[in-house]
């Protein structure tokens, strides 16, 4: 085998490993996982997670809010909602309740999660769906303080109505739950994204340089 035969080899080789070895560690990428409230709302009919804190959201009068325990990332997904309808949401929880002057009507749930997201030694409660009455300018923190005592911790809502008793947002090393927070297949409200897996990209883009790599030396082989 000449030289410049043996140094094709070897660059297929090495681009080979390259490449398993970035497709093996991309799902790792995405295994975080944190058991904490997460906060949302329901628009359209749909719950939608919300990005901004709840000090920093102002609900309009008519909203509805929802928070859920849970394990989940930190965008949270169709499977971390709360766990209530939120179609005609507001009517059911509000429609009961007249609106008094100088105050807005929010629809709030608060979801506990399930067992499996409890921490050891915990167990959650019912789902609670309740109608609050808060001032014009209360913001999302003001209206889940309707519900009881929080317990904060650097911003983070740590346990609503003294749950749960210990823990803040700690990070959980499960793999089977860090799997069923991956993203989920978008619904007919989230179409889905066309654009292709970043580790799929890379790779492509690997091979094709082997391809051109390859294609030079063996042009130069005698």
């Amino acid at each position: 085998m000449t030289a410049a035969r043996r140094t094709i080899v070897r660059t297929v080789v090495l681009a080979i490993v390259g490449v398993l070895a970035l497709l093996a560690l991309a799902p790792n990428a995405q295994a975080a996982a944190y058991r904490y409230w997460s906060y949302w709302s329901a628009d359209d009919g749909a719950w939608s997670f919300s990005s901004t804190g709840p000090a920093a959201a102002t609900p309009d009068a008519g909203a509805v809010e929802g928070w859920r325990f849970g394990i989940t990332s930190t965008s949270g997904g169709a499977q971390d909602a709360p766990r209530a309808d939120a179609q005609q949401a507001f009517a059911r929880i509000c429609g009961t309740t007249a609106p008094a002057a100088g105050a807005k009507r929010i629809a709030l749930v608060i979801d506990p999660g399930t067992a499996a997201d409890a921490e050891p030694g915990q167990a959650p409660g019912p789902l609670v769906e309740r109608c609050v009455e808060v001032p014009l300018s209360a913001t999302g923190y003001d209206v889940l303080r309707t519900t009881g005592p929080l317990r904060v911790s650097e911003g983070l809502i740590c346990a609503v109505g003294g749950y749960p008793g210990t823990g803040c947002a700690e990070v959980v090393d499960d793999a089977a739950r860090a799997t069923a927070m991956q993203p989920q297949p978008a619904t007919a409200a989230e179409p889905a994204s066309t654009s292709t897996p970043w580790p799929a990209a890379v790779a492509v883009v690997m091979l094709a340089i082997l391809g051109v790599i390859v294609w030079r030396l063996r042009r130069r082989t005698p």
